[in-house]
C-alpha cells in the first residue's frame, strides 16, 4: 500500500512540473535579441532583433513574416493540433520546433538560411520553467553537428544562441564570433537569459534600443526610463480617480503596491531592486495599462 502511494504521489508531482496547457507561438509584438561578441572583424560586437511581421500567404498556407533587423529572412506558422511550428525561407518549408518531441525523440533539419547541411538534434531532456508565474515545458537538445546543445521553451523557442531562428542556424562560426542569446519580450511575457545578464542588463538595453517595439503606456507618466535609484510617476491631467500602482518582477512577484491621487507626481526609492526588467501596472475605476520598465546602472 506505502509502495502505491509512493508512486500516487510522484506522479502527482511530475505532473505539476509541466505545463498543463499548450503555450501557443505570438502572432505579432514578439522580439528575439540576443548579442554577437568576439569577431575578429569589425563591427566586432552587435545586437541582432528577430521580430514577426504581417501576415502573407505562400501557396495557400498563412505564414507570419520574420524581420532580422529591417530585413525579412523567412516566414513561420504555427500548426497548433500537431504542436510545430514550420519556417519557410521562400524556397523550401521545414519544421522548425515540434513541442510535441520526448525524451530521446530526434529531429531533423535539412536546410537553413546560410547552408545547406544535414544534421540533427535529439532530445537529451525535458523539464519546466516558470515564466511570469506560468510553466511552461522546456526542452534541452544536442546537435549532431559538432555537438552543440540548444534550449527550447513552448511558446518562445530557442533561448540559445541566435534565439528564434537557431534550431535552423548552422553551428559555423565564420568570424571568430559567438552569440548569446539575450531575450524574449511578448507583450507582457518577458523572459531573460540570466547567464547573459549577470553583471549588468545588456539585455534590457537591447529591448529599448528597438524602434519599431511600442510599449508605452496610455496612463500615467513614468520617468526616467531606464531608471536607477527614484522612479517619478505622475497622473493624468484629466484623471480623476486614485490610481493603484503596483510593480512586477519577470516571474510576477508583486514587488511595489502604491497609490497615485489625482494630479499627484510622486518620486519612489528602487535604489533596492537588482538591474532588470520590471512591469508597471496602473489600475483604476477607468484605466488599466502596462508598461515595462528597466533598472539598470
Amino acid at each position: 500500500m506505502k509502495t502505491l502511494i509512493t508512486i500516487i504521489v510522484l506522479l502527482f508531482f511530475s505532473t505539476l512540473s509541466f505545463s498543463q496547457e499548450y503555450f501557443t507561438f505570438p502572432q505579432s509584438n514578439a522580439l528575439w535579441n540576443y548579442k554577437i561578441v568576439g569577431s575578429m572583424v569589425p563591427p566586432y560586437e552587435w545586437t541582432v532583433i528577430d521580430s514577426l511581421g504581417e501576415e502573407i500567404s505562400i501557396g495557400a498556407l498563412q505564414y507570419i513574416k520574420i524581420y532580422r533587423e529591417e530585413h525579412v529572412v523567412g516566414a513561420i506558422r504555427e500548426d497548433t493540433i500537431l504542436k510545430k511550428i514550420y519556417f519557410h525561407n521562400f524556397s523550401d518549408e521545414i519544421v522548425l520546433y515540434d513541442f510535441a518531441l520526448e525524451v530521446g525523440d530526434t529531429i531533423f533539419y535539412t536546410t537553413n538560411l546560410f547552408y545547406i547541411l544535414n544534421y540533427y538534434k535529439i532530445v537529451d531532456s525535458i523539464d519546466s520553467i516558470s515564466i511570469n508565474g506560468q510553466y511552461r515545458k522546456r526542452w534541452h537538445l544536442t546537435n549532431s553537428l559538432y555537438g552543440m546543445i540548444d534550449i527550447w521553451i513552448e511558446g518562445i523557442g530557442s533561448v540559445y544562441r541566435y534565439g528564434l531562428l537557431y534550431p535552423n542556424d548552422p553551428d559555423i562560426v565564420l568570424d571568430g564570433s559567438t552569440p548569446y542569446f539575450g531575450c524574449f519580450t511578448h507583450d507582457s511575457t518577458i523572459y531573460i537569459n540570466e547567464n547573459a545578464c549577470i553583471s549588468s542588463c545588456p539585455c534590457s538595453w537591447w529591448i529599448v534600443n528597438v524602434n519599431d517595439f511600442s510599449n508605452k503606456t496610455t496612463g500615467i507618466t513614468v520617468f526616467p526610463n531606464p531608471f536607477f535609484e527614484n522612479l517619478t510617476m505622475e497622473s493624468p491631467s484629466e484623471h480623476i480617480d486614485i490610481i493603484n500602482i503596483q510593480i512586477y518582477n519577470t516571474i510576477g512577484s508583486l514587488l511595489v503596491n502604491t497609490t497615485l491621487f489625482p494630479n499627484e507626481k510622486i518620486m519612489l526609492d528602487v535604489s533596492s531592486l537588482p538591474n532588470g526588467i520590471y512591469i508597471l501596472k496602473a489600475t483604476s475605476s477607468s484605466l488599466s495599462s502596462f508598461q515595462k520598465i528597466i533598472k539598470c546602472k
